[in-house]
């Protein structure tokens, strides 16, 4: 039996499914045809040897900018390629005034699947370092909600970023922070708020929050934190987590502190998506791509299957397509990631420039697109050796 690709001999995890073995998986079209422990009647002009790699659901990055028009936008295709993340949700970089553009010269002009979030602000982050919240006016919860009526094939949902810095102080801070619930609600979408230094305390903040909503940042050092001063995660953070509030490392250039993490994980706090935060700041470190940052929780001693659950069906999840992406089941769409898990001593650094060693480095050996092998893949800049 002919197919488009086969992959031969590698390690298949795939949560969705509860699948952690060796599978033969075989691909026709952009979709997935046959997984089994061997498929010897299937052939093809595209055999892939995967054997001693990971062969897993295309990775979906939960919190990327991607609108090139922003300071912080990278283009998408390139680090679909070298970091197995087929799906990318672009967290917020473009508001009402300028998603049209966004769509216009980037999502729809993508190979990668490239979802976003609409800033409250109605200018996104094209002035970022100004605090796009800092003057009232700029808050737009209507053209939010009507900006996700327009698009809502790719306008899944609302981003604010809820720094002091950002939104302001006081009760301004606050102000903003319902608008943009509010627009949630209205679009029926979800929030996702980015946390650090903040006008209210974590646990404020959580409580306000519904089921669907997410913190991101959630490992952010700094005067406002998951955790409180002796290093245990705060009851109504555990409370908000049990009733389906969401929450996203978006490790990010000043958002991920080895301690922070170190704690949660410590008192039974994992987050419930790994996410990269790559913006034009951080592609060369410390974040570099997906699998470097998950990486960095096989340091902390989470196990593989967790960190590929957190990294394709828990996102595909929150993105409502997990009977499309984040499953390598057969029949959905044929997005996969081949990963390398190199051995040795390796160098991972946080956000705050301190660094521990890790036995174990993942990097992307191929990715696959919608049944379409992708030039190019994972590179060595993330490899530092101890």
């Amino acid at each position: 039996m002919q197919c488009d690709v086969l992959i031969r001999g590698g390690t298949v995890v795939d949560p969705s499914q509860g699948i952690s073995g060796l599978r033969d998986v075989a691909v026709t079209g952009d979709r997935i045809v046959a997984l089994a422990d061997q498929l010897p009647e299937y052939h093809s002009d595209h055999v892939i040897d995967a054997r001693g790699q990971l062969v897993v659901p295309g990775l979906i990055d939960l919190h990327v900018h991607a609108y090139t028009h922003s300071p912080f936008g990278l283009e998408p295709d390139p680090l679909c390629a070298a970091g197995g993340v087929t799906t990318m949700l672009d967290a917020g970089t473009a508001g009402s005034f300028n998603f049209s553009a966004f769509r216009r010269d980037g999502i729809d002009r993508t190979q990668t699947q490239l979802l976003a979030l609409v800033n409250l602000s109605c200018i996104g982050l094209v002035a970022a370092s100004l605090g796009e919240l800092l003057d009232p006016r700029y808050a737009d919860p209507d053209g939010v909600v009507e900006t996700i009526r327009q698009h809502p094939d790719v306008a899944v949902g609302v981003k604010i970023r809820a720094g002091t810095h950002i939104i302001g102080a006081g009760e301004q801070g606050w102000q903003n922070l319902r608008a943009a619930i509010r627009a949630a609600r209205e679009s029926e979408t979800w929030l996702m708020v980015h946390i650090g230094e903040s006008p209210m305390s974590i646990p404020e903040l959580a409580e306000s929050l519904a089921p669907g909503d997410c913190i991101t940042h959630c490992f952010k050092g700094g005067s406002t934190r998951v955790t409180n001063d002796h290093g245990k995660i705060y009851p109504e953070i555990k409370a908000a987590a049990e009733r389906g509030v969401i929450f996203d490392v978006g490790h990010g250039y000043g958002s991920f502190q080895w301690e922070v993490v170190q704690a949660a994980l410590d008192d039974g706090f994992e987050p419930t998506t790994i996410s990269t935060d790559l913006h034009t700041k951080n592609i060369h470190g410390p974040v570099y791509d997906m699998p470097t940052t998950m990486s960095k929780f096989l340091l902390l001693g989470v196990p593989i299957e967790r960190v590929i659950e957190m990294s394709t069906t828990r996102p595909a999840q929150i993105l409502k397509r997990a009977d499309e992406i984040g499953t390598l089941r057969v029949g959905t769409i044929a997005d996969i990631a081949i990963l390398e898990k190199h051995g040795g001593k390796f160098k991972f650094t946080d956000s705050y420039r301190q660094t521990r060693i890790g036995n174990e480095l993942l990097t992307a050996a191929t990715t696959i697109r919608r049944g379409e092998i992708l030039p190019g893949g994972g590179g060595l800049r993330m490899r530092h050796l101890e």
